[in-house]
């Protein structure tokens, strides 16, 4: 993978020159710019001091060279007006958030199509966990449409290219779906169906047919119902467990005790999504409440803000969640 900021250690400084239109939001009034500049960049964090030379910027890389790139295009495109109201903000943050994550901040893998490009400072937070060496069981929470999965799927096939893992496994919990007749297979879970579409959509779209039809062929990418993984356990591998809000307590426990030496484990879900029976408890809200405190895993959350499918699903989630006082619900 080629060189990127975000993955780089060490705290960050840079020293931006600020008119003195620019000095007063930040130093003396401290109000909407910082803010805005803050709750952008969430989670990465920076700082910001009067200096002879007008602004330094302390934190985080990726949030460092952010709030700069805003400072200086305001800079530059009000220097005559000396307007800086709301409306300015948020056309700066709008106009360089989607330049820096479309060009600076993408992910270049190797043998992909194309950059992976983060629709947010969350995705990009989420890359940085799913790359470390050091986490080896995770989990990406939040709404559907934040694109948890689409990221694991896309850090395990650069994993898989630099040779960090020799085994890319994929797996989610078969939905029952409205009417349909539980068999033995159902529910074992032992047969390829076709909820695992979407999962094939994704590596498709990452690395075309013919590269995922030879990596599976190898056994390199593999696709597997959740009931295949009993009794297996799983070295120098990443494995991927979307829709993991499904999984019972007792499937839950067989998942995450497939992890073998040298391997890592990301699992995906949404909690307030579960599509399980009233008398079966998902066993994703269990585990985390036992992980929690210890140094077992690591837990990103994603916020209904941060969902990137058409605008209008983040609204609608808000509409739900309201409606159900938070409460978990059972997803069509």
């Amino acid at each position: 993978m080629e060189f990127h900021p975000v993955l780089q250690a060490g705290p960050f400084t840079q020293t931006v020159a600020t008119p003195e239109f620019v000095a007063q939001r930040l130093f003396i009034e401290r109000g909407p710019l910082l803010k805005s500049l803050e709750d952008t960049v969430r989670p990465f964090r920076f700082t910001v001091a009067r200096v002879s030379d007008g602004a330094e910027l302390s934190g985080d890389r990726v949030a460092v060279m952010f709030a700069a790139a805003v400072l200086e295009h305001i800079a530059a495109y009000n220097q005559q007006s000396q307007s800086l109201d709301l409306t300015t903000i948020d056309d700066a943050i709008a106009t360089i958030s989607e330049t820096m994550l479309k060009r600076e901040f993408a992910f270049r893998f190797e043998g992909m199509f194309s950059p992976v490009r983060p629709a947010s400072f969350a995705q990009i937070a989420f890359m940085k966990l799913l790359l470390a060496k050091d986490e080896k069981l995770l989990f990406g929470i939040g709404p559907t449409g934040t694109g948890k999965t689409h990221l694991a799927i896309a850090a395990g096939i650069n994993m898989l290219a630099e040779e960090r893992i020799n085994h890319l496994v994929i797996t989610r919990p078969h939905v029952l779906l409205e009417g349909e007749v539980v068999t033995a297979a159902t529910r074992q879970e032992t047969q390829y169906d076709e909820q695992f579409k979407a999962i094939e959509d994704a590596l498709e779209a990452l690395i075309g047919y013919d590269t995922f039809d030879r990596l599976a062929q190898h056994h390199k990418i593999e696709i597997t119902p959740l009931g295949q993984l009993r009794g297996r356990t799983f070295n120098k591998a990443l494995v991927i467990v979307d829709d993991a809000q499904n999984l019972t307590k007792r499937k839950m426990r067989m998942v995450v005790t497939r992890l073998g030496q040298g391997s890592r484990m990301v699992l995906t879900g949404d909690p307030s999504q579960v599509d399980l029976r009233s008398d079966e408890p998902s066993g994703l809200p269990h585990i985390l409440n036992l992980v929690q405190g210890t140094d077992l895993a690591a837990v990103f959350k994603f916020e209904r803000s941060e969902i990137i499918r058409n605008p209008i699903v983040a609204r609608l989630e808000n509409l739900y969640a309201q409606e159900e006082g938070g409460r978990p619900s059972l997803a069509a």
